[in-house]
């Protein structure tokens, strides 16, 4: 089976209102095949401090044991190479089964804690489902990804800054 790339989002909102325009449009990528949620957590507080959340995936349990036992073998792999491989793996195994793949109760605490009265936060993992056949393709082709990324404004806006000061540096002004 395979999984196409998977993306962390975090977004904040100013009201603490289900943001139902958003709502829709994750709906709408969902049902048109394009995305598939992994794990979402809406997190909001109202004016009293009270919180309310709403959590879905779509993932079946067996995906979210298999997708916690992959990711905790790389983890593990990354933190202790080869010896690490396998208590990784069963770590990601047993957080999944116990319902705790993608954002725990600890994390969902932390953030109630950070955002403000009358604000909400969302957190969402999010399968790219039109990339499958791509990443496929690149396997196949024995290719590798070398390099990704978002270009957002912010980042626009930052590469014309560090051109700028690269240029100012060479012209010496």
């Amino acid at each position: 089976m395979t999984f196409g790339p998977i993306q962390l989002v975090a977004l904040g909102f100013g009201e603490a209102a289900l943001p139902l325009d958003f709502v829709n449009q994750l709906r709408r990528l969902r049902d048109d095949g394009i995305v598939r949620l992994v794990d979402a957590v809406f997190v909001s507080k109202d004016e009293h401090g009270e919180l309310n959340e709403i959590r879905a995936s779509d993932i079946s349990e067996e995906e979210a044991v298999l997708l916690g036992t992959l990711a905790g073998a790389l983890f593990g792999f990354g933190a202790a190479g080869e010896a690490g491989l396998e208590l990784g793996a069963e770590a990601g195994m047993l957080a999944a089964e116990e319902g705790e793949f993608g954002l725990d109760r600890d994390d969902i605490d932390r953030i109630a804690d950070l955002i403000p009265r009358g604000t909400s936060a969302a957190f969402i993992l999010l399968e790219h489902l039109w990339a499958i056949g791509l990443k496929e393709a690149v396997i196949n082709d024995n290719g590798k990804v070398i390099a990704h990324g978002w270009i957002t404004p912010a980042s626009l806006i930052a590469m014309g800054e560090e051109l700028a000061a690269e240029e100012e540096t060479i012209s010496g002004d």
